[in-house]
């Protein structure tokens, strides 16, 4: 890929911030589920806590190393749609020949569909 302009980069880093969101939201739906459930008394608040620490110490701070510690938008855009985050249609056409090759790796080590739980 030829060398992106500043404007195409902070286009990328954008992008990337919107899969951050959209896989984050995708991770509290499941906590909000758990909240839920402790509403109803189906799961005790201890149940409830250690999803709560899990979520913070585990999903959360995967997304953050993900999309924040990585500081490649590219990168971080190739493994939200490997993992079904984003669609290529949503990806610029600069740049989607880059994003669906480096997918493809994630996808051979087994990132494919795998969301956030």
């Amino acid at each position: 890929m030829n060398e992106l302009s500043k404007s195409q980069m902070k286009h990328l880093r954008k992008l990337a911030g919107q899969c951050y969101e959209k896989e984050m939201s995708i991770a509290l739906e499941s906590l909000f589920n758990n909240f839920q459930k402790w509403k109803k008394s189906e799961i005790s608040v201890w149940d409830l806590n250690d999803k709560i620490h899990e979520h913070h110490n585990g999903t959360a701070r995967d997304l953050w190393k993900t999309y924040e510690q990585i500081n490649n938008p590219i990168l971080a855009i190739s493994m939200a749609f490997a993992k079904g985050i984003i669609q290529i249609e949503e990806v610029p056409e600069y740049c989607r020949e880059s994003v669906e090759r480096m997918a493809e790796t994630f996808e051979i080590f087994g990132e494919k569909g795998s969301t956030t739980k």
